[in-house]
């Protein structure tokens, strides 16, 4: 029988750790996430996969499994090619509780102006469900290589009122040192029965000097509960307005997802998502 572990004391801890790191990083979390970017970047709310590391950890309590996930992505401009591998451990299943955890290798492939970069990241998230459909969670990051390296720290909420309507915040980079990189997402996502996601999410720089807001939408659309096609948009508050488009198949012990990415206006960046993810 295992042991029901009940971390009441996780918003202290994370509290704990704002005031003991502090350290300049920069987040690529997008790295991580095939249905997410297929669904135009929107998945703060709905969470319900091994991203949610990334996008909002307090959605790790909403699966009751334990699921290992692996994915690869390229992006590509005309002068560079970046390269992600990611890896994620998620268990959701001892207790009340849910806990991942992933590593990233980010590649900038060398050209004939700029040399070879590399970063790796780790991360750690914690979740709790407190009382019925409230979720607290946090995620703690290190990075290091160049140019990045050093802590940060994500605290976020979820709340589930309905089976319908879902709620979630979620404040990033509450370490860095960088003032104008932190970051305050909110999310409202919908199940509309078992055959359509929406979500909606709001981004907030709160120290940016010009635009500092943003908003992912996107929709997927489930057919046999196995099948989805998903679509979205992001108008970026830094960078250019981008759209998503993605599929994905459920089988009984797994998931496959790929995810596609494409800036609209001025640049020539395009990006693929490949996700296998294995659950128990």
């Amino acid at each position: 029988m295992r042991p029901r572990i009940n971390f009441k004391l996780l918003p202290l801890l994370a509290f704990a750790l704002v005031a003991l790191t502090a350290a300049e990083s920069r987040a690529f979390y997008e790295s991580i996430g095939a249905k997410s970017i297929g669904m135009g970047g929107a998945f703060r709310a709905l969470a319900d996969d091994n991203s949610a590391i990334f996008f909002n950890p307090a959605g790790l309590t909403q699966n009751k499994k334990y699921s290992i996930g692996s994915g690869y992505t390229l992006l590509r401009t005309n002068s560079n090619n970046f390269n992600y591998l990611s890896s994620s451990i998620v268990d959701t299943k001892t207790g009340p509780m849910g806990a991942g955890i992933a590593y990233i290798y980010k590649q900038k492939n060398r050209d004939q102006t700029q040399a070879q970069g590399q970063v790796q990241e780790v991360a750690v998230a914690l979740a709790q469900e407190y009382i019925k459909s409230f979720h607290l969670g946090f995620t703690t990051h290190y990075l290091w290589g160049k140019p990045q390296k050093g802590w940060r720290l994500d605290a976020a909420a979820l709340f589930v009122p309905s089976q319908y309507i879902i709620f979630g915040v979620i404040g990033k980079n509450l370490v860095e040192l960088k003032d104008d990189s932190r970051e305050v997402d909110f999310g409202l996502a919908s199940r509309l029965g078992d055959y359509v996601n929406l979500d909606f999410d709001l981004l907030w720089l709160p120290k940016a000097k010009t635009d500092n807001l943003g908003y992912n939408m996107g929709i997927e659309l489930v057919a046999q509960k196995e099948f989805f096609l998903r679509g979205g948009y992001s108008f970026d508050r830094a960078h250019q307005d981008w759209y998503g488009v993605g599929f994905g198949w459920r089988f009984p012990r797994g998931s496959f997802d790929y995810g596609f990415r494409r800036e609209v206006g001025g640049s020539d960046l395009i990006g693929h998502w490949v996700e296998i993810t294995v659950s128990i």
